[in-house]
């Protein structure tokens, strides 16, 4: 159990949320069809969790062949603000590439062993999904496709961990697809895709010495990204507003908007950023949970980790949003 539990840690299970609460909302939107099932829903549920963790073990297995640790390291050396130590685990010869590589496989086959369970049930509709995600997921940062690599890792991601993820727990859960699902999908994807690269913008000196060429390095200058974040943030709003005029979505769904000034807050955070890079920001109660501030104050990381866990937050909290919507419409 101590090997598990350290494994599924170096796998960065903090960042589980990301796939878990977007495959709630699925369920719970799927939770009125009649051909519903809540054993099928686990199954999903734990499927994509078991993937989520292998797809991270693979990244960080492609990503320490290119030594990015050591030139995040050189980085910091050099007076710029970088995030360092990604995967300690391997950097420090505690664990071997190879086992990294063996491990990251088991967590692949498990997922894959609870997918033959839906597949079975539900027929070939979640394979073709769960087919098309983990080949998205697999080459985000592998050989010889590598879309982290080439800007578009972000948009990768989100369409994994929104339309994709969403779209085959759903079918998973009830065995059929709607309208709101597919709206709610993409807002989710893009509040996925607002967490990379709002992690991509802050880390965009040491994406660039390793030769990882994120959708922040591809805008370049300090409007474009700008704009895109306002994309990220703004934009699920935009399609939530027009599901709710035109009846897609039951008018509880309005409640989203009450996360809307988190998204205004982080857009400001990031244009300081881009502008104003040295300025400092306090953590302000209504941002969200930051866990360990603590220790994320004792290594000097508040500028990242402010705005990287309010990125999160709102997805979190969105989530948390459409889960409680469902449950009342």
């Amino acid at each position: 159990m101590k090997k598990i539990l350290y494994w599924i840690q170096n796998a960065r299970a903090y960042a589980l949320p990301q796939s878990v609460l977007p495959s709630l909302v699925a369920v719970f939107m799927a939770a009125g069809h009649d051909d519903f099932s809540i054993g099928l829903s686990i199954v999903a549920v734990l499927g994509v969790m078991l993937a989520h963790l292998c797809v991270n073990l693979f990244d960080d297995y492609f990503d320490y062949q290119f030594h990015s640790e050591e030139v995040r390291e050189q980085t910091v050396a050099e007076g710029q603000r970088a995030r360092i130590a990604k995967s300690p685990y391997l950097t420090s010869g505690e664990v071997t590439p190879k086992k990294l590589f063996f491990v990251a496989s088991l967590f692949g086959l498990a997922a894959l062993l609870l997918g033959c369970i839906v597949f079975a049930k539900r027929g070939l509709i979640p394979l073709y999904i769960a087919l098309a995600a983990g080949f998205l997921g697999f080459f985000y940062s592998g050989k010889p496709i590598r879309f982290c690599y080439h800007g578009l890792g972000e948009l990768v991601t989100g369409l994994i961990f929104g339309p994709l993820l969403m779209a085959g727990v759903h079918y998973s859960a009830c065995g059929a697809l709607n309208t709101g699902l597919y709206v709610v999908s993409i807002a989710v994807g893009l509040w996925v895709v607002n967490i990379l690269y709002t992690h991509s913008i802050m880390d965009a000196t040491a994406d660039r010495k390793v030769g990882k060429k994120t959708l922040a390095e591809v805008l370049k200058t300090k409007p474009l990204k700008l704009a895109a974040a306002a994309i990220f943030n703004f934009t699920p709003y935009i399609f939530l507003l027009i599901s709710l005029i035109t009846g897609s979505l039951h008018p509880v769904f309005a409640a989203i908007f009450l996360i809307l000034p988190l998204s205004i807050a982080l857009f400001y955070l990031l244009y300081q950023f881009c502008y104003h890079p040295e300025r400092e920001f306090e953590r302000k109660w209504w941002y969200g949970p930051i866990e360990h501030w603590d220790a994320i104050c004792e290594q000097h990381l508040e500028w990242f980790a402010i705005r990287w866990f309010l990125a999160r937050n709102i997805l979190q909290f969105a989530s948390l949003i459409f889960i409680v919507c469902s449950l009342l419409k």
